[in-house]
């Protein structure tokens, strides 16, 4: 009886019962992978809305504050003139009305900011002042506010209600009137017409969903986007959410308060001195994907999944109830043997579990190197993967440039960098000079240390410094504490222009010494760059004095940590600085000083609660040793820093020198 060995298996059952349960449960699985789309986009659905909701409602709180700030700056410039109007009216002018009604009529007058001046005296008598035809007279809550003011000797503000004038908002402003030993001798209120126009937010794009409304203390719509809801009530302006409106607590707090009623997100922020709303109202449902649906990519995705996931369940059910037959090879007794690709398929898995990691980030060490106040730059088969600023400084790579740089870059000749690789090779470090490639085209000779690992031997740690710049220290006079800057710690005044002499100085005997010195001797030629802070006067006086000492110290630093390896740094006093760098082009120093301009306007240093933006303004002029004085240079920088000034401010401007010889050739 002969043995046949059979390579295909049949299915197990071939009635026409089994085929039916093979057709009930595909559509059974079909409904359920459709099933699980449907709830998968349901809860997508709801985690874009949530999200939406969350990002908006960040959103209209830093806008609703914006607002706010916005307006109560307004009234309180205002009320500052008003105070400062107060302080100087002497007693004896309280009987004299005449006078504050020539001042208002005078042409150029403070006083004409208002619409109207009024004087109240505890006798409870009133003169009102103003300009011919426009004395408007004070309406019974403006004469509480002025008895309020004489009573409490506080300041006041309230609103008038002018109906017919649709396109102004009419505010009193009071404050009291004091005599020399601080009593109340009367008050002083003015009428201030502001333009709705200008207390609405400008909007990019017209919003039909977005309500920005000004409420005063009682619920009374100030001022409303839409011109037709002012002088309401906010319960008639908020509709069916106006109970929900009443059950906030007033007044509202100075942070913005953020409520979410359905569909609707209303913010509020309180302004303290008029005791007024800020409020912001927006319909969310033009955002929200539930109302709209997915977007088509969303439900595209969703049914390609769907699709894959029915596909791959029906092959899986297929294969369970009729399973496909395996491809075998039989051996010398008709057993069959497991398929040829299985030991292929385990050596795979062997070899990619016996694979290395992948290399872990370094992160933490490129941090620190980033902070060396050094010129090092990390590069890895030739490309610079990592760079110090003082790098950038040094050979003038900003931006993109530095991003993108490479050892043959750098490197004069390809003879040299394959020196210095065997020499790396061999002993593993590498010292000596080397000619480097500015990005103005220009050469450097810089003094180059090379360390490279045994464990990386692909990867190289390079410090770059100028030999010149260790040859050159130029000793101060006694007394060497006085020639710095108690505030900063830097040089000041009298140590720069020492510098500056000095310099002239060595690079004279530079040019008289031997020739064979000329690879490592002081620069003749270099860029002087003077540099200012901008609106240091004003951020003293809106912050404090303290503030300032923080900006200077700050400044001063990040000028030292990138500027002093190449030349010598000096606070002259105030808010000037100035930098004396030997061996710079023209051109490198515009790209040093504009990337000092973005450090400093990327600061924005913090003051109760609140960010400022500062920034300082760069003059540059070319320096030439042999031609110029240092008193020409450090005017010419100083002129050319007047001029970025006048151009608008944080920006880098050109200067020029008038020739006068220092050095007869």
């Amino acid at each position: 009886m002969n043995r046949k060995t059979s390579f295909v298996k049949q299915p197990p059952d071939g009635t026409p019962s089994s085929w039916r349960g093979l057709r009930v449960a595909v559509c059974v699985m079909v409904a359920l992978v459709l099933s699980a789309m449907a709830l998968c986009g349901f809860f997508l659905v709801r985690v874009f809305d949530a999200r939406t909701q969350e990002r908006l409602v960040t959103f209209q709180s830093l806008e609703a504050d914006l607002w706010a700030r916005m307006l109560t700056a307004r009234v309180e410039a205002h009320q500052r003139l008003l105070t400062s109007i107060a302080q100087g009216v002497h007693t004896s002018l309280l009987d004299k009305p005449e006078v504050l009604d020539a001042l208002m009529q005078q042409d150029g007058s403070m006083l004409r900011l208002f619409e109207s001046l009024h004087v109240a005296l505890p006798t409870g008598s009133i003169s009102h002042h103003g300009a011919v035809g426009a004395v408007a007279e004070v309406d019974t809550p403006g004469l509480d506010a002025l008895r309020r003011t004489i009573a409490d000797g506080k300041p006041t503000v309230s609103f008038i209600q002018a109906v017919e004038d649709a396109q102004h908002l009419r505010i009193l402003l009071s404050v009291p009137i004091r005599r020399a030993d601080g009593s109340v001798s009367g008050a002083l209120a003015a009428i201030v017409k502001l333009p709705l126009a200008a207390l609405m937010p400008e909007l990019v794009e017209p919003d039909q969903g977005l309500q920005y409304m000004l409420l005063d203390s009682e619920g009374l719509v100030l001022a409303h986007s839409d011109a037709t809801q002012r002088w309401k009530n906010v319960s008639d302006v908020m509709g069916m959410h106006g109970s929900d409106w009443q059950a906030l607590s007033k007044p509202s707090s100075p942070n913005a308060d953020t409520r979410v009623w359905g569909e609707l997100l209303a913010t509020r922020v309180g302004l303290p001195l008029p005791q007024w709303q800020a409020v912001v109202l927006r319909d969310m449902s033009a955002d929200k994907q539930m109302d709209q649906g997915l977007p088509l990519k969303a439900w595209a995705g969703l049914g390609g999944g769907a699709l894959l996931l029915t596909l791959l369940a029906g092959w899986l059910l297929w294969g369970w109830l009729a399973p496909w037959p395996k491809k075998a090879v039989p051996n010398v007794h008709g057993v069959l043997a497991q398929p040829e690709h299985e030991d292929v398929l385990e050596a795979q898995e062997q070899a990619f579990a016996a694979a290395p990691p992948p290399p872990a980030t370094q992160t933490g060490a490129m941090a620190i190197l980033e902070g060396v106040p050094s010129a090092m730059l990390l590069e890895q088969d030739g490309q610079v993967i990592l760079a110090t600023p003082l790098v950038a400084v040094m050979l003038g790579y900003f931006g993109q440039d530095a991003e993108q740089l490479t050892l043959a870059q750098l490197v004069e000749s390809p003879e040299a960098l394959s020196a210095v690789r065997e020499t790396l090779e061999e002993l593993g470090s590498y010292e000596g000079l080397l000619q480097l490639r500015k990005k103005d085209g220009d050469w450097v000779l810089v003094q180059a240390l090379a360390w490279s690992s045994s464990q990386l031997p692909s990867a190289t740690l390079w410090r770059l410094h100028l030999p010149w710049r260790q040859q050159r220290a130029v000793p101060l006079p006694a007394d060497a504490h006085v020639w710095r800057d108690g505030l900063t710690g830097l040089p000041n005044r009298e140590a720069f222009m020492w510098e500056l002499q000095s310099w002239v100085s060595d690079s004279i005997q530079s040019v008289k010494s031997d020739p064979s010195s000329a690879m490592v001797r002081v620069p003749a030629q270099g860029c002087l760059l003077f540099a200012d802070v901008d609106h240091l006067g004003m951020m003293n006086e809106v912050t404090s004095r303290e503030m300032g000492n923080k900006i200077l110290r700050h400044i001063g630093h990040l000028l030292a940590s990138q500027t002093q390896p190449l030349g010598n740094l000096a606070r002259l006093g105030g808010d000037e600085f100035a930098v004396l760098l030997p061996g710079i082009s023209l051109a490198h120093v515009q790209g040093i000083g504009q990337a000092l301009c973005d450090a400093v306007w990327r600061w924005q240093p913090s003051w109760g609660g609140e960010r400022h933006w500062v920034s300082i303004s760069i003059g540059v002029v070319a320096v030439d040793a042999q031609r110029h004085t240092p008193e020409q240079a450090l005017r010419a920088a100083d002129m050319a820093c007047y001029e970025a000034k006048r151009r608008g401010r944080c920006q880098v401007a050109v200067g020029q020198i008038t020739a006068h010889p220092t050095l007869e050739v």
